[in-house]
């Protein structure tokens, strides 16, 4: 009967090392699961910062476009204006003899220095005698309206 205990106490010693072993084996499998996920956790939050980064470069560049498109069509309403001042005869803005637009309307709305100067230097790349578009009695016409508004302005 002795025996039979100590048989019995080995198998029951064996059974007890077994499940442990079983359980080590399931617990270091858990810890490796946990190991990655946390590691596909630190994955997404770093792929959320990049989208982020991004969404936002996204918003700035639309914006700056949008707003370089409404720049675009003030200049663009601007020189059709101009152009088509120059092209038709207009009883308070071009003089009927010789076709130079009035210097009025090229500096029409114009209310500081910095503006002034902008308009003006718009102007003379437009019409400046080496230009397409280029005239010597236009170009004379704006630099004496430039000089007398600056005066004004000082």
């Amino acid at each position: 009967m002795a025996k039979e205990r100590t048989c019995q106490g080995k198998i029951d010693m064996q059974a007890l090392e077994d499940r442990q072993l079983e359980l080590e084996k399931a617990w270091n499998d858990l810890l490796k699961e946990k190991r990655e996920v946390d590691a596909r956790i630190r994955t997404l939050e770093q792929q959320e910062k990049q989208f982020e980064m991004k969404w936002e470069m996204l918003i700035r560049e639309t914006q700056q476009l949008a707003d370089d498109k409404k720049q675009f069509e003030r200049k663009k309403k601007f020189y059709e204006h101009v152009q088509s001042n120059v092209q038709e005869e207009y009883s308070y803005g071009v003089t009927t003899t010789d076709n130079v637009v009035q210097g009025e309307m090229f500096f029409s709305g114009v209310s500081d220095k910095k503006a002034l100067k902008k308009r003006y230097k718009d102007l003379i790349k437009i019409y400046h005698p080496d230009g397409d578009a280029g005239d010597t009695a236009t170009v004379a016409e704006i630099n004496r309206e430039y000089e007398d508004l600056k005066a004004q302005m000082n």
